[in-house]
């Protein structure tokens, strides 16, 4: 017994079935891993030092003389008296909206600080005064986006972006560079 042959023209159709184009429009948006800014108010951006609290995050730990200083990720330092290694003692909490770095020489604490470094004049660190301020990028919205990553883009309405969140954003507007 002889099998049909399809013929060439319904061979393409069903071909032609298996593809598809998106769909466009305001209906279709585009999903990608990024991250959405978190809001906070203009007070943040001030250095500041207030009440020891609860190390929830660290980062980069520096002894200077008898401190010792503990890095809160993004969010600024804690400094302990060191004078009893086995027992430091908390004195407080320096906020530097966006730290992860710092180093101290000569009474003079550097830091980054929302996309600058800065020269914190420190008596003890029982007060903490900005000397100087080196804008290390164009940045003046708060915290920047994590380099190579797709965001969402800012809304100054808002506030500061203090965080940065992982999320899945649908066509994102934004890509940070650097």
């Amino acid at each position: 017994m002889k099998r049909p042959i399809l013929s060439p023209i319904v061979l393409l159709l069903l071909l032609l079935s298996g593809c598809f184009l998106p769909p466009e429009g305001e209906n279709y948006k585009r999903q990608s891993e990024g991250y959405r800014p978190v809001y906070g108010s203009e007070e943040l951006k001030e250095i500041t030092i207030v009440a020891a609290r609860q190390v929830r995050n660290p980062g980069k730990i520096y002894i200077y003389k008898s401190f010792l200083l503990v890095n809160e990720i993004q969010e600024g330092i804690h400094v302990f008296d060191n004078g009893d290694p086995e027992k430091p003692e908390p004195l407080g909490f320096i906020q530097i909206l966006g730290n992860s770095d710092m180093a101290v020489k000569d009474d003079v604490l550097y830091a980054d600080h929302m996309g600058n470094l800065v020269a914190l004049n420190i008596d003890n660190f029982n007060t903490v005064t900005t000397s100087k301020t080196l804008p290390l990028q164009n940045w003046h919205l708060g915290l920047p986006p994590p380099a190579g990553s797709y965001f969402e883009c800012i809304d100054q309405s808002k506030g500061i972006v203090v965080q940065w969140t992982k999320a899945t954003l649908k066509n994102p507007g934004c890509y940070a560079i650097n």
